[in-house]
């Protein structure tokens, strides 16, 4: 970029000929004639051959040049001929090693001459030769060139000499060490100074490349301080520095700027104007008025500084780059120098120089180099913030798409400057930004973190730490909340900048409180402004508990073992402390329950061993408070906080100040009621801060020495809770093993807990600690009491939720006590119970009853406890006691409980069960209203059918016969079943929504348990035939039950639930009535017309859409066709029944071709297939059957079947249909084939299980 004046022009190579000088000989005697002298008489020597044959007279042209008399016609033609001669070898060769030094002088002489003459062209063809002579004779040339024109050029005037400064510049740029054939390079240097106040453009370019030439080859005063005692090196920097400055002001010439820039860069490295700008600030005030003749526009008085920013202002806005990007290199290294740099960025921000960079920086177009120099250029002013950050704030939207192409680009050498200056524009000037240029801001450091942590973009330790500040700066700022996408946005940074940190803290051990302080100001955004603003955020919220709860909870796991540092520990245990401390409940709860399910007890104590100092101590013990808060509840966190400063760091030492007495020192007592927390809070997650025996000796001691007494700023009742429950645990894990413990201090407790008050509810209880209080039966009446207050509060809530705390002390841990079998709890509720029925009040009954109710409900194998303990004696004396509907129907419920889950044990005590019954009868029949949705009585009924049910397997069965044979349980049943027939068909609207339609269907519930308990207990007492009489004849039945036509009427009549229930009783009748004819060989006693009106209700139900009803219906039709003992009219029904005949030749459909039968009817072929069997089975088949089932039919049937589709009803309809002699033999081989490869893949198929099973 650094190059001389381009409006110096090279004269032409190959001028045209002149006319021949008579001075100048130049002869050509013959290829062959050896050279001889000129016709001046100079020596032959000095005339060189050419390639032409003639010969050119040095001397005779050194004199022209020399000769300031000579025609400038005459010198311009032997410097045309040199020209030519010098391109010529055999003119080069001699004159290289006779003559290198001869022209030199002639030359320059020349070119004086030119300048006197002030003639351009021969000026410049003087200076063309001159550069040619040195670049092809070499050094002797070329030294004496630079010797000769740095001579002329050291004094004097060079306003005439712009040809002979090119020619110098050319030489220096071009010769290597030219500089060294200088003589005085001083006084060419200050002679080249002095002469910048000269008006050209085209001389001051010369000169400016001559100067930067020379600091390039070190030839400067500053360079050869010794030599150069006399000069004033601060008066030559600051005539340079103005004048220079002033070129730069005035000058419009991109070239004559490259110039000037390029000199003052080279001197502003060699710190050659540090002096000007140091200590005596008279110097940069003011520039003395030295000449009188300058005729520029500066004021004699201006400021250096101020001179310095008006001159780079106009190359700042220069089109040409490298000009703008020269400028720029010029301000920083001006900057960076060691002056007074606060009065230096002053001026230049209130010269508004910084307005300029933006500008360049905004029609940059992404130039690298430009926006590398600009931005180190305001990195630099922005050291300055309070003067600058005006600037930066107006500026600032030039820097978003700097800042969006810089991290696009790995380790770009200015994006962690361009993020500074971003952040100092938002720390300092938040209100400037929109919305939206937060948003887009903190988009693209998010997309930085996301490829940085993917390993897509790599990124420095700097530029890490400004993008988490930036981010944090943005999310403290004011409008920060109104920003829609940034909660979503801070959510991925936090988590990519945490990710690509913490699990390599080694290598990044300066990120890591950086990504840490991130996270706990998003954290902190997030609990931050209304009630609206923070549901939004609540991702983001989940997102930071799910990190500490992976990342930063494993990073302090190993912490432990790798001995990290305790700067980031605590940036950890203050966000714990925030999330603890500030979130929601059940996020406190859930964070709390994570950190002490990670051994966060065993934890801290390792942290306060690995950084013994008091501030971790007071953190570790502040997080352990508000878990200890959260997981126990009951604000005993407090006796931590309380006793913090006493508590020691180990463990062993813990332990140690529980087993002393503490009567006489209240902060020795504070610490044991702390020490107290912590060992119960450990023992709910299996942490063991000492040995089991260790951990019970120093209870076992505390009670002994304390026996109870706390401090009386302590609540009594909270920690005696707590310590009961904190021996119970350690003597329950205990149990079993060789683990001594001492009867004194377990006898101690127990007197404090019988005098002194406490509450079981009042704190977390552990299942072990639990199960071992109640399994001591010394506490049985303390425990009484604790157990009927759980009672009252548990029918109060229906949970017993404990203040602040995760832990629910609810039904589900008493049940599963009741369960095991392994405590007294079962028989200490029954005692509680009937000591509260005598001398309690009726809500303790309704809650104990409640209580022993809802344990049944979760555990119902705990009946058999509950049983054994004489429950049902108690509930019994309930039922005879004037107590209201609300505490019966919670017994009832409590009795069907029982019965539901009850086994052989549980209803082995029949005389207790016999006792119950009878009082059920008697407060059922005494409080009946089946209009009414009571739902005691519907309980009650289904207690009825329970024991019924179990009667049924011989046992409950005096208590069975009781409700069976009870008269008005009897009449209910008959006159319920007597208002629903005749309802007829409006009966379908009575369902079980409707009160009437819910209570028929429960007796008919009953009836159905009463006819299976008939059976069992009373089978030969019943005459199952009785149910087979007409209705003009009713007659009130002895027992519980409904005749059959009723049934009939119920499921034609009757909805779903009703036709399901009644179609089931009909099936239970016929079954019975089928069994005991066959037993007795007895005939029916009914007529063939009310046989025939069964049989049509039943046939219609067959083809039920309900497979269940169906199949009931099915089952009893098949029964009644196979009563064999029908007589002829009773035969004549089966064969000429019409629903017979239909139904069969569906099946036969069905069986022959699939695709043409019902949807309906392909769900009830296997109640068809049982049905035909009946047929067949009758003495004297119907001819309908015998013509329907021709051997066309059974060929159709027999293709149709494969192995897939052969059943067990098909098999037996086969089977009777050979009896019958239906089948041919071709029929029987081809069923005996399919029948064999049907058994086959049957048998293949079971393989196939049993293998897969085994798998």
């Amino acid at each position: 970029c650094l190059k001389k004046s381009v409006h110096f022009k090279a004269a032409s190579r190959s001028p045209a000929k002149p006319p021949q000088s008579p001075s100048l000989h130049m002869e050509s005697d013959g290829e062959h004639s050896p050279p001889h002298a000129c016709g001046a008489g100079h020596r032959a020597s000095h005339s060189l051959p050419t390639s032409a044959g003639g010969s050119v007279c040095v001397s005779c042209a050194a004199a022209l040049l020399s000769s300031a008399s000579a025609p400038s016609h005459h010198v311009s033609h032997v410097l045309a001929s040199l020209s030519l001669a010098l391109a010529d070898p055999a003119f080069l060769a001699p004159l290289r090693a006779a003559h290198p030094r001869l022209l030199a002088v002639p030359l320059v002489e020349a070119l004086a001459g030119a300048a006197a003459r002030r003639d351009a062209a021969l000026a410049t063809q003087a200076s063309d030769l001159a550069a040619d002579l040195a670049s092809a004779v070499g050094p002797p040339a070329a030294s004496e060139l630079v010797a000769r024109l740095a001579h002329v050029l050291s004094s004097g005037s060079l306003v005439k000499h712009f040809h002979m400064l090119h020619c110098l510049g050319f030489l220096l740029n071009s010769i290597k060490g030219a500089s060294a054939y200088i003589g005085d390079a001083v006084s060419l240097f200050l002679n080249l100074v002095n002469n910048l106040r000269l008006p050209s453009d085209e001389i001051r370019g010369e000169i400016l490349f001559m100067l930067y030439k020379l600091s390039l080859l070190n030839a400067t005063p500053w360079d050869n301080i010794c030599d150069n005692d006399n000069v004033d090196l601060s008066a030559v920097g600051k005539s340079l520095l103005q004048l220079s400055l002033e070129v730069l002001l005035k000058t419009q010439n991109d070239a004559v700027r490259l110039n000037c820039i390029a000199l003052l860069l080279a001197l502003a490295k060699k710190e050659a104007f540090d002096i000007l700008l140091l200590g005596d600030l008279s110097l940069i005030k003011s520039v003395e008025e030295e000449e009188s003749t300058q005729t520029d526009d500066v004021p004699p008085n201006a400021s250096i500084i101020v001179l310095f920013a008006d001159a780079v202002k106009g190359s700042l806005l220069s089109t040409n780059l490298e000009v703008q990007t020269g400028t720029l290199d010029l301000i920083f290294h001006f900057l960076s120098s060691d002056a007074n740099i606060c009065v230096v960025l002053q001026t230049l921000v209130d010269e508004n120089v910084a307005d300029y960079v933006f500008e360049v920086l905004r029609l940059s177009g992404n130039n690298d180099p430009l926006v590398i120099s600009s931005i180190q250029v305001l990195s630099l002013l922005a050291t300055s913030e309070e003067m600058f950050k005006e600037k930066l704030a107006i500026g600032f939207s030039t820097l978003l798409p700097v800042l969006h192409y810089v991290t696009e680009i790995p380790f770009h050498p200015v994006q962690s400057q361009v993020l500074r200056l971003v952040w100092i524009c938002i720390a300092n000037c938040s209100g400037i930004l929109s919305l939206s240029q937060e948003e887009q801001i903190a988009c693209t450091l998010t997309l930085i973190l996301r490829r940085n942590d993917s390993g897509e973009l790599g990124m420095c330790s700097e530029t890490f730490a400004l993008v988490c500040s930036i981010l944090i700066e943005i999310m403290r700022s004011p409008s920060a909340h109104d920003i829609q996408k940034l909660p979503s946005l801070i959510e991925e940074a936090s988590k990519h900048a945490i990710s690509s940190t913490l699990p390599h803290a080694y290598d990044s051990a300066f990120l890591v409180p950086h990504s840490l302080r991130l996270l706990k100001e998003a954290l902190i955004f997030c609990l931050e402004g209304n009630t609206d603003k923070i549901s939004v955020k609540k991702d983001l919220e989940d997102s930071v508990i799910e990190i500490c709860g992976t990342y930063l909870l494993h990073w302090l796991e190993t912490a432990v073992v790798d001995g990290n540092d305790d700067e980031t520990l605590g940036e950890i245990l203050q966000i714990f402390h925030i999330i603890l401390s500030s979130t929601c409940h059940n996020k406190q709860l859930k964070f709390a329950e994570m950190l002490a399910s990670s051994s966060w007890f065993s934890l801290s104590f390792g942290f306060m061993g690995l950084f013994p100092t008091d501030h971790v101590k007071s953190v570790v013990y502040l997080i352990t408070s508000s878990i200890v808060d959260k997981i126990l509840g009951c604000k005993y966190g407090e006796t931590i906080r309380d006793a913090y400063v006493y508590l020691p760091s180990d463990p062993t030492e813990l332990v140690y100040l529980l087993g002393q007495c503490s009567s006489e020192d209240f902060n020795l007592a504070s610490c044991q009621c702390a020490i107290l927390v912590i060992l119960y809070a450990c023992s709910f997650y299996n942490e063991r801060l000492v040995a089991d025996s260790q951990l019970l000796s120093s209870v076992e001691q505390y009670i002994l020495l304390n026996g109870g007494k706390f401090p009386y700023e302590i609540a009594g009742s909270v920690m005696l809770t707590l310590l009961v429950h904190l021996y119970a645990f350690v003597r329950g894990i205990s149990f079993g093993c060789t683990i001594q413990h001492s009867p004194e201090a377990e006898r101690t407790l127990f007197h404090v807990m019988a005098c002194k008050e406490w509450d079981l509810l009042f704190i977390r209880v552990h299942p072990i600690a639990l199960k071992w209080l109640f399994q001591k039966v010394e506490l049985l009446e303390p425990l009484s009491f604790q157990m009927l207050n759980f009672c009252r509060t548990f029918c109060e809530d229906r949970t017993v939720v404990l203040l602040n705390s995760s832990q629910l002390v609810d039904i589900k841990m008493v049940a599963e006590l009741v369960f095991s079998g392994e405590t007294s709890l079962s028989s200490l509720l029954v005692s509680l119970l009937n000591q509260i029925i005598k001398d309690g009040t009726e809500d303790e009954v309704f809650s104990v009853v409640n209580v022993i109710a809802e344990i049944l409900v979760i555990s119902p194998c705990s009946s058999s406890h509950f049983t054994s303990s004489g429950v049902i004696d108690a509930v019994g004396s309930i039922y005879c006691s004037p107590y209201s509907s609300r505490i019966k129907t919670v017994c009832s419920l409590l009795i069907f409980n029982i019965l539901y889950s009850a086994s052989a044990m549980t209803v082995y005590w029949e005389d207790e069960w016999l006792a119950l019954t009878m009082k059920l009868l008697e407060y059922f029949n005494s409080s009946l209203d089946y209009t009414s949705s009571d739902q005691e009585q519907k309980i009650l009924i289904g207690i009825f059918c329970l024991i019924l049910h179990h009667s049924a397997s011989k046992v409950l069965i005096e208590p069975a016969k009781a409700i069976i044979l009870n008269k008005p349980l009897v009449s209910l049943t008959d006159g319920i079943i007597q208002e629903a027939c005749a309802k007829g068909p409006s009966l379908l609207q009575y369902n079980q929504e409707t009160d009437f339609g819910g209570f028929m269907i429960l007796i008919l519930q009953l009836v159905f348990f009463s006819l299976r308990s008939l059976h069992a207990i009373l089978d030969p007492s019943i005459d199952w035939q009785e149910f087979l009489q007409h209705s003009d004849n009713t007659q009130f039945f002895s027992v519980v039950g409904i005749p059959c036509h009723d049934l009939c009427r119920l499921m034609h009549f009757g909805p779903y639930p009703v036709k399901l229930i009644a179609s089931q009783c009909l099936l239970e009748l016929l079954t019975r009535i089928s069994d005991q004819r066959s037993y007795l060989n007895a005939e029916l006693r009914c007529s063939a017309q009310y046989m025939k009106s069964i049989i049509a209700v039943i046939e219609g139900l067959v083809l039920s859409q309900d497979s269940r009803v169906a199949e009931n219906c099915g089952s009893c039709l098949s029964m009644i066709l196979g009563w064999e003992k029908f007589g002829s009219q009773e035969n004549m029904v089966g064969r000429e029944s019409k629903w017979s005949r239909l139904i069969m030749e569906e099946f036969a459909v069905a069986l022959t071709a699939p695709g043409l039968t019902s949807k309906s009817f392909s769900n009830q072929q296997k109640i068809a297939s049982n049905i035909a069997v009946s047929l067949l089975k009758l003495s004297q088949v119907p001819e309908w059957l015998t013509s329907l089932f021709d051997s066309s039919l059974i060929s159709g049937v027999v293709g149709n079947l494969s192995a897939r589709n052969v059943t067990a009803d098909i098999v037996k309809l086969f089977s009777e249909l050979m009896t019958k002699k239906y089948l041919t033999q071709e029929h029987v081989v081809s069923l005996h084939n399919l029948f064999q490869v049907s058994a086959e893949d049957r048998s293949m198929r079971g393989v196939v299980r049993s293998r897969s099973c085994r798998s």
